[in-house]
This record gives structure tokens, sequence and C-alpha cells, in this order.
């Protein structure tokens, strides 16, 4: 089945667009980001903290929406930064342009549509950050949250392997050693 993705609000594009036009009129420009000739098609980005991680709940009842993220891609449609917008309690704004492997993604994409062609139902695409355990994962979100799948973007945890789709259970298994110890934090006599 396609991977779709959720109705962003009404204002996000323009949103995207003036707060695009702002950073490249600012002078933050590279030659790559002059490259810039359009917009992905805007997905939901998810937080999901290390004490909702290690409590078992499940991640689509845990992870808070945090924003609205889409590609900037260039003429031949290949993605080369991202731009966000966050969620505020006024509403949306524009919080920044990124670059590097998380902003794109396109192996991982890649291998989300493999996985979703391969799986039934219809899933929607977002974006799940635990930054307390140093992941970032594409998240295929299906209806029920009974066949989400997690695609984490390099550079990953060492328990997980780039672009490969995980189950829930899969990823937990993989993060909830390394965020056990996070959350204990050092041990006395240990810096």
């Amino acid at each position: 089945m396609p991977i779709k993705v959720a109705a962003a609000p009404k204002n996000a594009l323009k949103l995207f667009r003036t707060g695009i036009e702002k950073h490249l009129a600012a002078g933050l420009v590279d030659a790559t980001l002059g490259q810039v000739k359009g917009l992905g098609a805007p997905h939901r980005v998810f937080h999901l903290g290390l004490d909702a991680l290690v409590s078992e709940k499940p991640i689509g009842k845990a992870a808070k929406h945090v924003g609205w993220r889409a590609q900037l891609v260039d003429r031949k449609k290949n993605a080369i930064a991202a731009a966000e917008l966050v969620v505020t309690r006024a509403g949306l704004r524009f919080a920044c342009v990124s670059r590097g492997p998380h902003a794109a993604s396109g192996e991982g994409e890649a291998a989300a549509e493999r996985w979703s062609r391969q799986a039934k139902g219809d899933h929607e695409l977002a974006l799940l950050r635990i930054p307390g355990a140093y992941c970032t994962t594409l998240w295929l979100r299906s209806r029920d949250g009974t066949q989400d799948a997690f695609v984490p973007i390099a550079p990953c945890p060492p328990s997980l392997s780039p672009n490969a789709a995980y189950s829930e259970n899969e990823l937990r298994a993989a993060l909830l050693p390394e965020a056990r110890k996070q959350l204990e934090g050092p041990r006395e006599g240990e810096r």
C-alpha cells in the first residue's frame, strides 16, 4: 500500500515558504541550499522521551506531536535539507532549516517504501525523535497502531541498523538497555 502523510494545517505551506525565504534572504545559504527548488509533502514530527520508552506504553500513545517537517528538494526532487515548523501554544511557528543525514533521509524513505509495499494496510509517514537514545526514525503509523514500523536514520545507535524496518517491540528492545542506563544516571563515584 502507498505511504500517506497526514493533512498539514492550512497555514503550514505558507509558514514553510515564508520561513525558508527569510532563512535564504538572511545569507545563511551555501551552494547546496541555493539549489532548493521546492518542498516535499509535509509530515508530522513526534518526540518520545526515555521515560515513555521505558514505561512500555505504546509509542502511538506516548509520543508527543511537536511539529511538521518538509524536505527541501532540488530540481531532480532529491532531498537536500529539511525545514520544520514547531507546535506552540499560539499555533505553528517556523523553527529551522537543517541539513545532514537526518534532513535528507532518502535511503530511509526508500527502505520505508519497500516495507510499506510488503505490508498490508495504510500507513502514515511521520518522523519520530527519541533524543535521549540518540535515535531518529521514520515512523510508518498504521491506523490502529498494530502494524507500525520504524526505520532508523543514520547515524543511529549501534543496536539498530540504519534503513532497516523494525516493529515497535524490536525498536524498544534495541533501545531499552541504554535508555535504562541513561535514566539511572551516573552511579556514585562515577563521572
